[in-house]
């Protein structure tokens, strides 16, 4: 009961291996693949902040430009207009009151016209009076912006843009011409005070100006602080000290982008524009806006991520559930047996290789048992009776009657072959009485179920034959409907437990024993009409005679002529194409013999010209093309025979040559056996590969290698052997399981081979 426990425990341990494994190899691409999706998506959208920060800028400058060169204008004009020369130069005092009243009132109109100026005045130095279009005339020591004209008139710049205390306190800047212009005289000052936290907003948001050090730097700064009626001295001086600041003024390039400090000690980005006037526009934008932005990429990335894992968790449990479901089953009828024939394992790997090598043993076994058996005394009459070897009804009465065969029954005869099995390589050519032996077992336990059928199956030929036997009573079409259902079932029995796809010939009814052999042959030629593919799998004599077409047959030379024609313009597909088309004309005849005859011509004109291509006969009379095309028994057969290996051979012998397509074929046969050593090989199996008889393959194997076909198979085992045995820490015994010899086998090949024993092979090369 322990043990049961135990074995509940483990048996699914390689189920989980396989499941976490394959979650594994899910996840690891997915994470990969998201990773290199976010770094991607966060570099797009770095560069997009960047290129949008970029047209902000510009547009920004554009904006600046307009104003800026606006005012300068306007003050240019004012500077030069001839009111304002008179004024400076002259000192008539009578004259000097109706100018300054006429000069007020322009001041007047450009502060209205520009938004932007808050003050204009005017200062004239020969009287020190200043004209405002705030304060009109007044004395300069009792105008507010007094420091401000002491300031500039220590200046000796012609023009600038500045910020004094006073127009910092009252959030102005001002940009100043000293007067006349060009003039080394005394100096007058003409003075426009603009409103720099309106230009800033109308220039955009966050934007701030400095002017200090004849720099004149116009900033928009993200989200630098909510909207004021100044811009306070503290916050100016700390941002023109930043060291961003400071790169940008020293570097000689007329725009660019870094990462610096901002006025908090955060990263942030500067990107900035140069001008010819020497103005600055600088654009700020924090590293934590811009991580901000990526959120919703790192929230996109997580469930991808987080979604593409649980659905490959999902769908690898379910895939690897369905993959293990066969060896669970194994595993769980092999322990519910409980045969002891092969000792249960934890590791359910090890348990199935040695079923399997417990199954092929039993397979060698079978195949020994059927060789040994010989057929009962009665098979031997009822074979004796099909193949007709009685003369006389009396004999064949007498036999019957001593072997326990009913000769009052009405008998029929069933021809049971099993279709495509060695072309889809389940079964070699050589395994003929197994399959004939599985065959006729299953019949047979078939025939003893039904209720009112009875008679005999007996391997013949290859093939299953069943002699079924009714009352004689039974109307034939109750007989009918019996063997149909008995048909039907052994079928399906064959192909649910065995894969087997089977074709049924069946004869005609007869009441006599001895006419047996009559329902035997009828059986056989119904069997040749699988020819036509809609005539189906179960062909009844009288149902297939009664199907015939009574056409004129006419051999397809037209279509002979094409195909030859593009076998030799080396054309397989239009070869293939005239074919199908040779194919269908010859089922419309309905005459097995007919299509069987054509197929013979075809094939001798594709020989001829052959030869006429200088190939050696002798050399195409080795492929044995002849009694291979007797093999074939259906429509499919015959049409894959003739377009994968009869033309495919053409192509091959008149494209390359004998002696070529000798030495290409032998390479593939050797590279295939180093391939696939650690299997049985055959030379029956490697002849079929290449499209020649055994024989032929080993003399020319001989021929080519300089040895024979079993010294070279040998070989590669032994070569596989030394190497499972230097890089891996198998046994002896596992590692000749693997290349399919016994241990003692492996013993004396390796010694005859390498002259010393495989355990010291390894001690000399681990």
């Amino acid at each position: 009961m322990k043990l049961n426990l135990d074995h509940a425990k483990r048996k699914k341990s390689y189920l989980y291996k396989l499941i976490w494994l394959s979650c594994i190899s899910v996840c690891i691409p997915v994470i990969l693949a998201s990773v290199a999706y976010h770094f991607v998506s966060v570099q797009k959208m770095e560069l997009h902040l960047l290129t949008e920060s970029e047209s902000s800028l510009q547009l920004m400058k554009d904006r600046a430009e307009r104003v800026i060169q606006g005012i300068e204008s306007e003050s240019l004009q004012l500077a030069n207009d001839p009111l304002t020369l008179k004024i400076i130069q002259n000192t008539n005092q009578e004259q000097s009151i109706i100018w300054h009243v006429e000069f007020l009132g322009k001041l007047s109109l450009i502060k209205n016209m520009n938004g932007f100026i808050n003050e204009v005045f005017l200062y004239i130095p020969h009287n020190d009076l200043v004209l405002s279009n705030e304060y009109g005339t007044i004395e300069r020591k009792n105008f507010k912006y007094e420091q401000d004209i002491e300031q500039l008139l220590e200046s000796d710049q012609p023009s600038q843009w500045i910020q004094h205390s006073q127009s910092i306190a009252d959030g102005h800047i001002t940009f100043a011409r000293l007067l006349p212009i060009g003039s080394s005289g005394a100096k007058g000052i003409l003075a426009f005070e603009i409103d720099a936290l309106a230009m800033g907003n109308f220039l955009e948001t966050n934007t701030i100006i400095l002017t200090k050090d004849n720099e004149f730097i116009i900033m928009n700064y993200f989200d630098l602080f909510q909207p004021t009626a100044t811009q306070e001295d503290d916050l100016l001086e700390r941002i023109y000290q930043l060291e961003g600041i400071k790169t940008i003024i020293e570097s000689t390039s007329s725009n660019g982008h870094f990462a610096a400090a901002d006025i908090y000690g955060n990263a942030a980005q500067f990107q900035y524009m140069k001008n010819v006037f020497n103005r600055t526009y600088v654009s700020v934008i924090p590293e934590a806006f811009i991580s901000s932005q990526f959120g919703w990429i790192r929230g996109m990335t997580i469930l991808i991520v987080f979604s593409f894992v649980i659905i490959g968790f999902i769908l690898t449990s379910i895939t690897s559930k369905k993959a293990y479901s066969p060896i669970e089953r194994l595993l769980e009828h092999s322990h519910s047996l409980n045969i002891g024939r092969v000792q249960a394992k934890g590791n359910e790997l090890e348990f199935i290789k040695d079923c399997l090598d417990h199954l092929s043993s039993e397979k060698e076994n079978l195949a020994i048992f059927i060789e040994n058996s010989k057929p009962t005394l009665r098979e031997k009459c009822l074979q004796q009776i099909l193949d007709r070897d009685y003369t006389r009804a009396e004999t064949v009465l007498q036999d019957c009657n001593r072997y326990g065969i009913d000769c009052t029954l009405t008998n029929i005869v069933l021809i049971v072959e099993v279709e495509n099995i060695y072309r889809i390589n389940r079964f070699l050519p050589e395994e003929k009485g197994v399959v004939s032996f599985a065959l006729v077992n299953v019949m047979l336990e078939i025939l003893r179920n039904q209720n009112v059928a009875k008679g005999y199956v007996i391997p013949y030929h290859g093939a299953g034959v069943a002699i079924l036997q009714y009352p004689s009573e039974l109307e034939q079409s109750v007989m009918h409907k019996q063997t149909l259902a008995y048909i039907e079932e052994f079928s399906t029995a064959l192909r649910d437990f065995l894969s087997f796809d089977v074709a049924v010939g069946i004869g005609r009814y007869y009441s006599h024993i001895a006419d047996v052999s009559v329902s035997y042959n009828e059986a056989q030629t119904a069997l040749q009409y699988r020819m036509f593919p809609n005539l189906g799998s179960i062909l009844f004599i009288e149902d297939i005679e009664v199907e015939k077409k009574h056409s004129i047959l006419r051999y397809p030379f037209e279509l002979e002529a094409n195909i030859i024609d593009a076998l030799e313009r080396k054309q397989e597909g239009i070869a293939v194409e005239n074919l199908t088309k040779f194919a269908d004309l010859l089922q419309m005849s309905q005459s097995y013999a007919f299509i069987l005859q054509c197929y013979h011509i075809l094939l001798s004109s594709i020989i001829v010209s052959m030869e006429k291509q200088s190939v050696n006969m002798m050399e195409i009379m080795e492929h044995n093309f002849f009694q291979q095309l007797k093999s074939k028994k259906t429509f499919k057969d015959l049409h894959a025979w003739f377009a994968e290996t009869v033309f495919t051979q053409y192509i091959y012998l008149t494209q390359n040559g004998i002696e070529e397509n000798e030495e290409l074929g032998i390479q593939y046969i050797c590279k295939y056996i180093r391939e696939h050593c650690r299997e049985d090989l055959s030379l029956v199996q490697c002849a079929e590969m290449i499209g020649i008889s055994p024989s032929y393959l080993s003399r020319l194997f001989k021929k080519e290698m300089g040895m024979n076909f079993l010294e070279y198979v040998a070989e590669s085992k032994i070569a596989e052997a030394k190497k499972l045995l230097k890089e891996t820490d198998q046994n002896i015994s596992e590692i000749a399981q693997q290349i399919g010899y016994s241990e003692r086998n492996l013993n004396r090949v390796f010694q005859r081979h390498v002259q010393t024993s495989p355990g010291n092979y390894r001690m000399q090369h681990r």
